[in-house]
């Protein structure tokens, strides 16, 4: 049985809780979290014990979910790695590249899992737009894009760029992760941003122009100041195009022929992670996503934002 540490019981933590709630092999033997009442909340629907200090939990549980605000999650991941725990981190891994090494190091020196929750990785969704490209349906591809609005989730600390790390950074990084997963390597961002919302901190407006190393370019839009929500993703390649949301169907549609509708298995892309992720405990091999990769997806919207900042391209 691997006993597990849910640090950080908002959202985020009561949603992986009903994931490992239907793992076998897996149990929650602490839940933790600043607010008292929110640790204890959990506590008893999963009947185990509750702490407001994670420390004072580790050496009840075999691995650590990280779901807390973002400017925490080196800290707490680091610490938990040196003590000799498995890590599940939510994205974004950390506020910056130097702690997002740090994390990595920690977890090589401790011989211990790291996984950071890119969850769209695990939808079958993700991976039948990766196969619909690497089979080259719709030629090399020259172009992408994704747009997502919405207003900003009513969770507070999302305006504090110190511990969100910016819209970009928090949420949209899901997307750009998965650009890098279907199209490749960015390795050239110049960024525009600016602030709407008052009493904010981060840049709740975004565009970033991205140039591939497989020569194709792209474009992400992401607002957290929109009246409406709607998020759109897009490949054009030089055979076709492919359209669709986040998730859901994918409309292919070649040049001269009529489009093509895919509806992709209906999986729990959360579920799916934190399963991987168990069996990975268990049977002592690796995690599917390398915190390599997210720390590159961590890096193209740091870029962004620096871009924006100064004006000037970045190359990654």
């Amino acid at each position: 049985m691997i006993k597990i540490a849910m640090v950080g019981c908002g959202g985020i933590g009561n949603n992986h809780a009903r994931q490992l709630a239907q793992i076998s092999g897996a149990k929650i033997a602490a839940a933790v979290d600043i607010i008292p009442e929110r640790a204890e909340k959990l506590a008893d629907a999963v009947g185990c014990r509750a702490f407001t200090d994670y420390r004072e939990a580790l050496d009840l549980v075999d691995a650590v979910w990280v779901c807390t605000p973002p400017d925490s999650h080196a800290e707490i991941t680091i610490n938990s790695l040196n003590a000799g725990k498995h890590v599940f981190c939510e994205k974004p891994m950390a506020v910056s590249l130097e702690e997002a090494d740090a994390m990595i190091e920690a977890a090589q020196q401790n011989d211990r899992l790291l996984g950071i929750g890119y969850c769209l990785r695990f939808s079958p969704w993700a991976q039948m737009c990766k196969d619909i490209v690497a089979r080259g349906e719709i030629g090399e591809i020259t172009m992408a894009w994704i747009a997502r609005m919405s207003p900003i989730p009513p969770t507070p600390w999302l305006k504090d760029q110190a511990a969100s790390g910016g819209m970009l950074t928090e949420q949209t990084t899901h997307n750009l992760d998965w650009l890098r997963f279907v199209v490749g390597e960015v390795e050239e961002v110049t960024g525009l941003a600016k602030t709407v919302l008052p009493d904010a901190t981060i840049k709740d407006n975004v565009v970033g122009l991205l140039k591939f190393a497989q020569g194709g370019i792209g474009q992400i839009m992401a607002s957290w100041s929109s009246a409406a929500s709607w998020l759109e993703s897009g490949l054009l390649g030089t055979k076709g195009v492919l359209r669709t949301a986040q998730g859901g169907a994918i409309t292919v549609q070649r040049t001269g022929e009529d489009p093509k509708v895919y509806e992709p298995e209906n999986l729990d892309m959360y579920l799916e992670e934190d399963r991987i992720f168990i069996e990975a405990i268990k049977n002592d091999s690796e995690y599917p996503l390398d915190p390599e990769e997210a720390k590159k997806s961590l890096a193209v919207s740091i870029a962004i934002l620096e871009s924006a900042e100064s004006g000037k391209p970045i190359t990654l």
